[in-house]
């Protein structure tokens, strides 16, 4: 967003709620409202249209909104084809059904493309022309940034890293029905998952005290991760290498400047980044390797809220956004050297 182009909405649709803020040109969430996103169609589509009025209140003079959803957004259609984690969503025509209601020019963009965009514009990222952006919550979303630009693919479906194949034989089942996806291997719910595995092979840990009385999540490995217990840490580290071997290669194909990790399971930090880091040392091939640095995303929850509003009038769609700070200079420090032992 340039000066010039002032106050925009960003709403943000997840598995459990919807954030909807107005953002000013600067990136700065001027108000902010959450309503819950569960419920059949209508009860979603009604509940996008308070979060939007409420949000709206006191900034009538904004100029456009854009909705990111989760899952496979055909731009053609401004619908979602496919949703895993938010099937609720699939089929509806989002900008017919909206635009009218709301009264403001609306786009349509998928989740992680605008989290990623958010980092591009305002935070990790926004001293880069090419991003490479992945959050771990729930499933792993993706968005790619190339020489300034969104990559969408040819219908939109692009940039689904969650859903490339890291582990081919015997690889975990996937919420998208394929197996051995990067979303079954290194996602908030992969963690949990190996945080009940280990529970069970060391029933004395803390881990296991806690299966004993509830399913494991993954953010209760991180919790525990953080206080010191050794099973929990090592389930990270198992997360964590996964994470490395999808990353290594998004590395490989798109050669970022910047690889930004978000989402809930980021919490962790570096027990989580330092394993994947060792792995990309291992896989990525120079000097894509040692030119991209893999960093924590900066603008947590709200990232996808904010560059939903960017999105509403950013030159995304096509043409390369030449604003920022000086481009990232190809002498940034090696993952090798990053290590940590």
């Amino acid at each position: 967003m340039t000066t010039e182009a002032g106050k925009t909405i960003g709403v943000d649709v997840g598995g459990t709620k919807i954030a909807a803020g107005v953002v000013d040109a600067s990136g700065r969430v001027l108000s902010k409202v959450r309503y819950p996103s569960a419920g059949p169609p209508e009860t979603l589509l009604a509940n996008v249209l308070r979060a939007v009025r409420e949000a709206r209140r006191g900034h009538e003079d904004v100029l456009g909104l854009c909705l990111s959803v989760p899952g496979t957004v055909v731009t053609e259609r401004s619908a979602v084809a496919f949703s895993p984690n938010l099937p609720t969503i699939e089929g509806i025509p989002l900008k017919e059904r909206l635009e009218g209601e709301i009264g403001l020019p609306m786009t349509v963009e998928n989740d992680a493309n605008a989290a990623a965009w958010g980092e591009f514009r305002f935070g990790v990222g926004r001293s880069a022309r090419h991003l490479v952006f992945v959050t771990l919550g729930t499933g792993i979303g993706a968005g790619i940034i190339v020489d300034g630009r969104l990559l969408r693919g040819a219908q939109g479906a692009g940039g689904e890293l969650g859903h490339t194949t890291v582990q081919a034989e015997g690889g975990p089942r996937c919420a998208c029905g394929n197996a051995g996806c990067f979303e079954a291997l290194a996602s908030g719910t992969a963690i949990g998952r190996f945080g009940g595995e280990a529970a069970a092979e060391r029933p004395e840990s803390a881990l296991g005290r806690l299966a004993a009385r509830r399913r494991i999540r993954g953010e209760d490995v991180t919790e525990l991760a953080g206080t010191g217990d050794p099973v929990a840490r090592s389930v990270l580290a198992r997360a964590g290498r996964w994470l490395g071997v999808g990353l290594a290669n998004a590395i490989n194909t798109f050669n970022p400047e910047v690889v930004a990790v978000g989402g809930g399971a980021a919490a962790s930090g570096e027990m989580l980044l330092a394993p994947a880091r060792e792995e990309i040392a291992r896989r990525a091939i120079s000097p894509a390797r040692d030119l991209a640095r893999v960093m924590a995303a900066t603008l947590g929850p709200d990232s996808g809220l904010i560059g939903a509003a960017a999105l509403a009038i950013d030159p995304a769609s096509g043409e390369p956004f030449l604003g920022g700070t000086e481009p990232v200079a190809p002498s940034c420090v090696s993952m090798a050297s990053n290590i940590s032992t």
